[in-house]
């Protein structure tokens, strides 16, 4: 899982298909970044907990059977961390 410094861009590798919520958000905090899913292997969907509200598919423990309600925030929160390390 990245994020990875390439010149000036930050590169967010998520081993998951990220929901848009979560790619806006970090576009939002990172202007200068790329989110790049379903990479370093695929773990399912990573909807925000807001969307497992909502249901869907997507949300389904069958789909996304090794993923958390809170795992996008966890993730999240995981790759604040690190692009702060790289910056």
């Amino acid at each position: 899982m990245g994020p990875y410094k390439i010149g000036g861009l930050l590169v967010f590798a998520v081993l998951a298909e990220v929901f848009v919520q979560i790619g806006l958000e970090l576009k939002r905090r990172y202007p200068t970044s790329f989110v790049i899913g379903l990479a370093n292997g695929y773990h399912g969907y990573l909807p925000t907990p807001e969307q497992h509200a909502l249901g869907g598919y997507e949300t389904w423990r069958a789909v996304s059977p090794c993923l958390d309600v809170d795992a996008s925030t966890k993730i999240m929160a995981g790759l604040e961390e690190l692009a702060r390390q790289v910056d």
